[in-house]
């Protein structure tokens, strides 16, 4: 029975520590998730619209490269 209450006490200080630690993950990915929305921010995009922004800027990009490659003489 002894035995049983000290396993029980080694148990949930596991369990504490593991809270702990979960915790301190949860804080820093939020404070990380609010550092990326900041300068997300910065660059005029947000969450909800970085992916049309990505595929706009990378239509340009091609557009871009279309028009400078139709500019180089073919040889």
């Amino acid at each position: 029975m002894k035995d049983r209450i000290e396993r029980a006490k080694q148990n949930l200080k596991r369990a504490e520590t593991a809270k702990i630690t979960a915790e301190t993950q949860k804080e820093n990915a939020e404070q990380q998730l609010e550092e990326v929305v900041a300068k997300m921010q910065e660059a005029g995009v947000t969450p909800e619209t970085i992916e049309a922004k990505i595929q706009e800027l990378e239509n340009k990009i091609n557009e871009d490269l279309d028009k400078a490659e139709r500019l180089i003489p073919q040889l």
